[in-house]
């Protein structure tokens, strides 16, 4: 595994359009169109540390840093954020309509992937064709079909790791030597965050069809399968592959109107058959774009600006996370509801971008809920690695050496922010759903909750 400068200095001449036509026939997605419905020009900046791209607000995604860059990365993938929340197509998976405005109602792209729980079936069942939905047994019947194609959010998730893979991290596959502790890894049970209204906050996992395709072809949704598909070949996702984590939380009415959240509805289940429908905003978004088997991909976080004021700054304003008033001790578990601070503050050449992104969303659409998220920051490694050997690879799976060794985002890692905890440092103890197993799984926990068939 080494650095390789010649190679880097020959990806940093490439342009990022020439590189973006193999990924978007890659992703089903047709060359760039020329504007925004209802404008002329299509909104962009100029953004990057090397010969500075164009960033333009349109639904093409950037899953690569071609400039090795840091600004690089950061403008990658506010690119990769229009392309992932730009309204998606009806009655496609994963497709954006280049005729929706930027901010328009409905379903984004993103909104469209699969979900963890659509893939990774009960027994390592064969999950069903990327455009056919999933009915899930705790909808009301009326409501199966919206969430079955994205349009309903299905709440029942208060840990970004799912509890299938918390139980096998618990059996101890290697974690416990991290320097994240497990508890905090999945904000679960105790470590649930609460709103300012006591309403916890859910979590979505979801993945595009590059990724679905890989899993599905391999047969990787099951246990057993997986298991021996790893003994001879490493779990390494390809190259336009997306994996997507986010943070919802149940809305006031007033923060509904407000027009400053991206908002979906959602169901609540009590029982099966049974709940509640509410409305959510989303408070926050992992993004991990895949490299293939030569890079660790990239990685971001991006929050609502509302959720919470900076640690060491004097709180001002309303926060959906935070009251001025509480003596309730700052992201201390096992609280409700939780006070939350963003203990370390946007890197500074992405909030530069910030604002220049925040800008165009403006130009797009004046009402568009975008121009109040920001990024903290991106993770990326200019290591050129070797994912495909030695096999089986083992965690905890090394990512080379990384552009930040801190990257947190305060409704997705409340209770684990501190000094060295990031996407990667964490991810890279990502493994196959074997208890006990120590065999990596390419940086992505999704793995872990594949079944096996029960046996007869």
């Amino acid at each position: 595994m080494t650095t390789l400068p010649t190679l880097q200095r020959g990806l940093r001449r490439l342009r990022h359009a020439g590189l973006l036509l193999g990924l978007l026939a890659g992703l089903g997605l047709a060359a760039p169109t020329a504007a925004v419905a209802g404008t002329t020009t299509v909104p962009s900046f100029a953004c990057g540390g090397f010969g500075p791209m164009m960033i333009k607000l349109q639904p093409t995604p950037m899953l690569s840093n071609a400039e090795f860059t840091n600004p690089g990365a950061d403008c990658a993938m506010w690119q990769t954020f229009f392309y992932l929340n730009w309204p998606a197509k009806k009655g496609v998976r994963g497709v954006p309509d280049p005729k929706a405005t930027f901010g328009a109602s409905g379903p984004t792209v993103w909104e469209t992937f699969k979900t963890e729980e659509q893939v990774f079936l009960p027994q390592g069942a064969t999950p069903s064709p990327w455009n056919q939905g999933v009915m899930n047994a705790s909808v009301p019947k009326a409501l199966a079909g919206q969430a079955a194609a994205g349009r309903l959010r299905v709440l029942t998730r208060t840990s970004k790791v799912s509890r299938q893979v918390a139980s096998l991290l618990q059996a101890g596959h290697g974690l416990h030597n991290a320097p994240v502790p497990l508890d905090q890894v999945e904000q679960a049970d105790g470590y649930v965050l609460y709103d300012q209204q006591n309403q916890p906050v859910y979590y979505d996992v979801a993945m595009n069809k590059a990724q679905f395709d890989y899993i599905v072809s391999h047969k990787l949704y099951n246990a057993d399968s997986q298991a021996a598909y790893a003994a001879r070949t490493n779990i390494v996702l390809p190259m336009g592959a997306i994996e997507v984590k986010a943070a919802w939380k149940v809305l006031t009415a007033t923060e509904a109107a407000s027009g400053r959240f991206h908002t979906a509805p959602g169901f609540v289940p009590s029982t099966p058959g049974a709940g509640s429908t509410v409305t959510v905003g989303l408070v926050g978004l992992h993004v991990f774009a895949a490299g293939g088997p030569h890079s660790a991909g990239m990685w971001a976080t991006f929050y609502q600006i509302d959720n919470a004021p900076l640690a060491g700054t004097t709180a001002t304003g309303t926060y959906t996370f935070y009251n001025p008033a509480s003596s309730t001790p700052v992201n201390t578990t096992g609280t409700g509801p939780t006070q939350v601070k963003q203990v370390f503050p946007d890197d500074p050449q992405a909030a530069s971008i910030n604002a220049k992104a925040q800008g165009i969303i403006v130009q797009g659409n004046a009402s568009a809920p975008w121009q109040y998220y920001a990024m903290v920051d991106t993770q990326w490694s200019p290591t050129a690695l070797t994912l495909s050997s030695p096999v089986p690879a083992t965690t905890p799976l090394s990512a080379g050496t990384v552009s930040t060794a801190t990257l947190t985002n305060a409704v997705l890692e409340t209770f684990m922010q501190t000094q060295g905890n990031s996407c990667l440092g964490c991810h890279s103890f990502a493994a196959t759903a074997r208890p006990q197993s120590t065999t990596a799984s390419g940086f992505s926990f999704m793995f872990g909750n594949a079944q096996a068939r029960k046996k007869k």
